[in-house]
């Protein structure tokens, strides 16, 4: 049986250190605040969404206060200049400012873990052959979007699943920021990003995130075959 690894080890040892500095909504968390039951969310009419047209909408995915911390946390993360592949940055292509979640951070540890808990199930079902999971707070500044892409580069294929788990409460039509999905059969999909719902996609579907009319917040996340990497040097 495939193991899905992370760096989750190295964060909870970071859980003990100095927690003078963490908010006490924070240190109050547990793995059981982020369980979610992945085999009633993803079922058989979910699986063949998935299979089928590349792709699959959840919404209610997390308790309201694991939400809540998700929401708390990316509104104190530090973050940076995103770049595209090849480490270029283009605010023409894309304007969002990222984070990597890393032993730094309380919420996206348990994030990371219930999506672990989701490639485990996507393995089982579908022999997706994922090893590794990986995910960055994002924040698109109002007037910026992502243009078309497919999250495995070309050439590359490291990336099996992705998926986005959206922060904002109360998003309406006029406030941009939706994610357009083409699907397996070229149909196009809008999606707008309300809070607690995850879109769960094949990660060589061409999608974009429209221009944001409302500071968009956001977590990005892969579920990768190849094996575990380093955190990421996310230092502009």
């Amino acid at each position: 049986m495939t193991t899905i690894t992370s760096n989750l080890e190295l964060t909870r040892a970071a859980l003990t250190d100095d927690l003078s500095l963490v908010p006490e909504t924070q240190q109050a968390l547990s793995a059981e605040t982020f369980t979610v039951d992945w085999e009633a969310r993803l079922d058989n009419e979910a699986l063949d969404a998935l299979t089928g047209n590349g792709w699959v909408v959840l919404d209610e995915v997390f308790s309201p206060e694991a939400l809540a911390a998700l929401q708390e946390e990316s509104g104190f993360v530090d973050y940076r200049a995103a770049a595209l592949t090849a480490g270029i940055q283009i605010k023409d292509i894309r304007g969002d400012r990222i984070r990597w979640i890393s032993q730094d951070f309380f919420a996206g540890f348990y994030y990371l873990s219930s999506i672990n808990a989701l490639a485990a199930l996507l393995n089982r079902y579908l022999f997706a052959g994922i090893r590794h999971s990986e995910a960055h707070y994002a924040c698109y500044p109002i007037g910026f979007g992502y243009q078309w892409h497919s999250d495995n580069p070309a050439g590359r294929d490291e990336r099996v699943i992705s998926a986005v788990f959206y922060l904002n409460d109360d998003w309406t039509d006029a406030d941009g920021g939706a994610l357009e999905v083409v699907d397996n059969h070229g149909v196009h999909h809008e999606v707008n990003p309300v809070a607690n719902r995850l879109v769960i996609f094949d990660s060589n579907l061409r999608h974009q995130v429209q221009t944001a009319h409302r500071q968009r917040y956001s977590i990005a996340t892969w579920m990768r075959r190849d094996g575990l990497v380093p955190f990421v040097n996310d230092t502009p």
